[in-house]
């Protein structure tokens, strides 16, 4: 599986998942498509999910359009994008989906 790195924040030194030290999550599609990406506790949800979404359509595994990213082991539907992973409550190899936040209409 595709591994990418999320670019990094400044506030490495702060206590919580190994004060700051990269770990490993898996974003998936509801299609099922998935890459592996390194990140740090103090990332913000929205560098993830840009950084997903880029990968998966680049690839042509998804269409252009706005994503937002769950953690379905936390059960509150989409993450906020402008929190921290640490402070969605994401941990070392978690799978997170992401999900088309506007409605598909058939046409």
């Amino acid at each position: 599986m595709p591994t990418t790195n999320v670019p990094q924040g400044p506030n490495d030194e702060q206590a919580g998942h190994g004060g700051g030290h990269p770990f490993h999550v898996t974003v998936r599609t509801l299609a099922g498509h998935q890459v592996r990406e390194t990140v740090k506790p103090d990332d913000k949800v929205a560098d993830l999910t840009r950084k997903a979404v880029k990968y998966f359509i680049n690839k042509g595994e998804l269409v252009d359009g706005e994503y937002a990213l769950t953690l379905p082991r936390g059960g509150e539907g989409e993450l906020d994008p402008t929190s921290t992973l640490r402070h969605a409550g994401v941990r070392e190899d978690d799978v997170l989906v992401l999900i088309n936040r506007k409605p598909q209409v058939d046409g």
